[in-house]
């Protein structure tokens, strides 16, 4: 048995596909969130259908709510979503900081479709080469 599959690879507890990819995002904090100005600017690290995972110069404090702004590529709006604070690292900078979503969205159901079908899309693509 490899370790990977000793200590479990965590693929088997994701509910959804997870797509390493850059993707440019704004992070707006809400209430109680300390970040300077309107927010940082960053790039993704991976996305999936719940959450993303993304560098920052800023520690997040767990369960904090963000405002997140997401450009996809060949989406021609931002996607917006309202995220809690899954998880972020201890050292840093740059932290690892894990967002997940809980809506997603502008008034327009199709954006987590979107997410969704990008994400489908790059893996096929990846699949392929």
């Amino acid at each position: 048995m490899s370790s990977d599959e000793e200590k479990g690879s965590g693929k088997e507890r994701r509910r959804f596909p997870r797509l390493s990819t850059a993707c440019a995002i704004r992070v707006r904090p809400l209430s109680g969130v300390n970040l300077t100005g309107d927010g940082i600017e960053g790039m993704t690290v991976n996305i999936s259908g719940g959450g993303l995972r993304y560098k920052s110069d800023a520690a997040i404090e767990l369960g904090a709510f963000l405002a997140v702004e997401l450009r996809l590529p060949d989406f021609p709006s931002p996607v917006l979503a309202l995220a809690r604070a899954a998880f972020c690292g201890k050292e840093g900078p740059p932290f690892e900081v894990g967002l997940e979503f809980w809506w997603v969205g502008w008034g327009d159901d199709s954006a987590q479709q979107a997410i969704s079908e990008f994400i489908k899309t790059e893996l096929r693509t990846d699949g392929e080469t």
